[in-house]
């Protein structure tokens, strides 16, 4: 919009291809997502600004995502007759009865843990929110703030679900919730990098691989940032980098404020992706492949861009519509050591891991806006994807009949022969788009199966990526163990909860860290976030967007809406960035 409109746009990405938490990379010869995101919003103009930059290349994916509790699936949100069956009558009659008592004598405070204790009742958020909650922030749900569910789970209650069980809902879709999501055929990604060729068509500059270290003001005013290359002068700063650090950057801040900046806290994710089964180990264990894609949703989403700074010059005409460029692809470092031949069923698994690099990846990007354009390189895509047919998987439950600076990619490839323990069991795969895992027998909280998104995404390949998702602070020490380890705990959560059936499916695992991925809504947070956002208003030309950038959990829905708000404040239009995504009225009320 901004280049649309006249100024001159420089942006400064940490990686070396932008897209942030939203971008797609190759893996395995396929390609993935970090973690899922899908789109989704009720505003028709975000809508057709997502859509424009897709270029025509999208599908409308069935969405399924479902809780993994006590090795069964349950729908989400709940219904009433699924849990209570898979419950059992015991167990739920008790749930009932917990939830009665909430009503009665209300929970009180404005924790997580209250709030879904009034809505569920005690007994059922310890199964179906306690685990995965605590694992994902790493603080009790007592001591994390009720935002985090007024804004995913508002409007759900075990009332509502019993009803809805015996009446139906009235056609009524919960909010945080749809039955249909717009994706990208070749990852999410594709949307941010039709976005970076535009800008560049325009006569923006891309600068890949600088560190934001600060912004620098005058007169509080904002008037350029501070990098790891250098000094760089601008008009306007638009900020995506890690609020607290660009908050503690501010020389002209008070420093009443910048203690309270300091005290905010992001959590860090781990993203273990492991390729499972091809067709030759899938008819081995008698297993025919379905080739009806089961597609599906969900995602955590957050893009960031680190700094902007702009000055008016003389418009230009507006280029005309890009033609698709294909998914950029970065480079991952990879040697894979030659399999080893199977001899025999009864032999027993042997895996060699090949030597790892690393990549770094991360959400933080810097923009700047200056009065003339400078000449730079631009990161090129890599290669094109092949657009060819996949086959999905199709059960429900899989394999089971009864530093600060960015973060490290790296990649461990096992080929093993059969397992001396497989059985007649089959090992399918379940057809969700990802699921949230409930349990204390297992260190990750959501697994994603990127097998169920498109075809595309498969480029032609038999096996499916896993990804799985685990949440660790700088001091813990699962943030701290090295790829083979952190492989080593994925390969035995799927395997001890019987997602995947047998060791020998597991061809290949990857290890992507990210440092700083979730803002942490600890009890008390907003109130000095609040201070802190009344002291930035008091800066002139720069502004705060995006998940990282702003401190607020946002889905990538969000994060573009900020963008396209912000750009319509420099325009000179009235709005507040800062009151997005607080409303708590979810923007997924409906269809896509």
């Amino acid at each position: 919009m901004l280049s649309e409109n006249g100024y001159s746009v420089e942006i400064f990405e940490l990686e070396e291809k932008v897209g942030g938490m939203s971008k797609s990379i190759e893996l395995f010869s396929q390609i993935v997502d970090i973690g899922p995101h899908r789109f989704f919003s009720k505003d028709t103009r975000l809508n057709d600004f997502w859509h424009s930059h897709t270029n025509g290349e999208y599908e409308k994916v069935s969405r399924l995502t479902r809780i993994f509790y006590n090795r069964k699936f349950f729908y989400y949100p709940l219904r009433g007759f699924d849990a209570l069956f898979k419950l059992g009558f015991l167990e739920s009659t008790l749930c009932v009865l917990s939830y009665i008592k909430a009503k009665i004598s209300p929970f009180k405070g404005d924790s997580f843990e209250s709030w879904v204790a009034n809505a569920f009742g005690y007994r059922l958020y310890s199964i179906f929110f306690k685990s995965y909650t605590e694992k994902l922030w790493g603080i009790k749900g007592s001591e994390l703030d009720a935002d985090f569910a007024a804004q995913r789970i508002k409007g759900l209650n075990l009332y509502e679900a019993v009803k809805s069980a015996f009446f139906g809902n009235g056609g009524k879709k919960h909010k945080t919730l749809v039955d249909e999501f717009s994706y990208p055929k070749r990852g999410c990604g594709v949307v941010y990098e039709n976005m970076k060729d535009e800008i560049i068509k325009r006569g923006g500059v891309l600068h890949c691989n600088v560190e934001v270290l600060g912004i620098t003001t005058q007169d509080k005013k904002a008037v350029g940032i501070l990098t790891n290359k250098g000094e760089f002068s601008g008009d306007i700063v638009i900020s995506t980098a890690p609020f607290r650090d660009m908050v503690l950057s501010l020389d002209e801040l008070d420093s009443g404020v910048k203690t309270l900046a300091g005290r905010l806290k992001f959590r860090n994710t781990i993203l273990v992706y492991v390729e499972v089964g091809d067709l030759a180990l899938l008819k081995k264990h008698r297993l025919t492949p379905n080739t009806s894609l089961v597609l599906g949703e969900h995602s955590h989403d957050c893009e960031n861009l680190g700094a902007v700074i702009t000055s008016k010059v003389t418009p230009t005409p507006k280029s005309p519509q890009n033609e698709q460029s294909p998914t950029a692809i970065p480079r991952i470092l990879e040697e894979e050591n030659q399999a080893t031949n199977e001899k025999s069923t009864s032999q027993e698994s042997s895996f060699e891991n090949n030597t790892k690099k690393s990549q770094k990846v991360d959400s933080s990007t810097a923009t700047i806006l200056k009065q003339s354009a400078k000449d730079s390189r631009i990161c090129k895509n890599a290669q094109n994807v092949s657009d060819s047919l996949a086959a999905g998987f199709c059960d429900d439950f899989v394999g089971c009949q009864g530093n600060d600076k960015g973060a490290t990619l790296s990649v461990v490839t096992a080929v093993a022969a059969s397992d001396s323990r497989k059985s007649a069991q089959k090992p399918t795969l379940f057809k969700d788009n990802w699921i949230y895992v409930h349990s204390k027998d297992t260190q990750t909280g959501r697994i994603t199966n990127f097998a169920n998104w498109t075809k595309d995404l498969q480029c032609g390949k038999d096996s499916a990526i896993l990804c799985l998702e685990y949440w660790a602070n700088d001091d813990e020490a699962l943030w701290n163990l090295d790829d083979k380890a952190l492989s080593e705990i994925a390969k035995r959560d799927l395997l001890e909860s019987k997602l995947v059936a047998d060791s020998s499916l597991i061809k290949n695992t990857s290890v992507l860290k990210i440092h700083k991925s979730y803002p942490v809504y600890e009890k008390g947070y907003k109130d000095n976030l609040h201070k802190i956002y009344k002291a930035l208003d008091s800066f002139k030309d720069l502004y705060f967007i995006g998940r990282n950038g702003s401190f607020k959990y946002n889905n990538q829905d969000h994060s573009i809406l900020m963008g396209l708000m912000c750009a319509d404040k420099i325009l000179g239009r009235e709005c507040d960035l800062w009151h997005i995504n607080t409303d708590y009225d979810y923007q997924e009320n409906g269809k896509a």
